[in-house]
């Protein structure tokens, strides 16, 4: 079907416009975790293209969702190479959740609910990601009130890194 056979209206939700990015955190944060699991969904099944059959159990991002942003000091010395051309005022920061499933061999479904903090800059056309740090949560098969969760890891070029850069790209 041809784009101009479609109504008006459903072009215009087809399209992000530049207000909906602009210059509000708080709006730019809650869109992006909407979009994030189609995006990092398309992230991983391009990358499954890639990949061997045996060696990789599918992971689908179910949903996104508990933004804050409500900042953390940036002046550990583990942050400082990554910020060093930046000043705090430059540097936003969002923090959210996604769950996810994985799919082994039996069949057995692994859920893990990984914790996000999305460190941006606003320069003065759009925004642009400056790192993302991930840290992975797994239940405790032992006990249901039991978590395990993984250091900090730097997924400015996993999945997660990559479905924000793709999104901030579409949006302007």
């Amino acid at each position: 079907m041809l784009w101009h056979n479609y109504p008006k209206s459903a072009l215009a939700e087809t399209v992000i416009s530049n207000n909906k990015c602009g210059n509000n955190l708080e709006d730019l944060a809650n869109l992006l975790v909407k979009d994030l699991p189609d995006y990092a969904n398309r992230v991983i099944q391009r990358n499954r293209i890639h990949s061997h059959p045996l060696q990789f159990f599918p992971i689908y991002v179910i949903t996104a969702g508990k933004t804050e942003l409500e900042s953390l000091p940036l002046s550990q010395t583990q942050y400082k190479n990554v910020m060093k051309s930046l000043s705090t005022d430059d540097v936003k920061q969002v923090f959210f959740t996604t769950l996810e499933r994985q799919y082994s061999i039996n069949n057995r479904i692994i859920e893990t609910q990984n914790f996000h903090w999305l460190i941006l800059t606003k320069t003065p056309k759009n925004w642009k990601i400056v790192m993302v740090l991930t840290k992975l949560g797994y239940p405790d098969d032992s006990s249901e009130q039991n978590f395990i969760s993984s250091p900090p890891l730097d997924t400015t070029e996993g999945i997660i890194g990559q479905a924000v850069k793709l999104w901030l790209r579409d949006c302007y």
